[in-house]
């Protein structure tokens, strides 16, 4: 069973509980520390409306270093025949 914390943000920052759910899931997953779908479900989103907040954010959704995706490109490229 998960434990649930409670997170208290001052008024004074005008951000509604909302707003701050999804940055609170999309920052989570960017550091890696929660899969897509648990962000989807901490933000209280659809994984289609989470996975178009982290556009807005311009977070990548493959969670993909650029080292990896080189490294899928060579093999890729040195896979096809000459």
């Amino acid at each position: 069973m998960l434990e649930i914390k409670k997170l208290e943000v001052p008024s004074a920052w005008e951000i509604d509980e909302k707003e701050a759910r999804i940055a609170l899931a999309a920052e989570l997953y960017r550091e890696g520390k929660i899969t897509l779908k648990h962000a989807a479900d901490t933000a209280g989103l659809t994984l289609w409306d989470f996975l178009y907040e982290l556009g807005k954010r311009k977070i990548s959704y493959t969670n993909i270093s650029l080292d990896e995706l080189k490294e899928e490109l060579n093999e890729i490229q040195n896979l096809s025949p000459p």
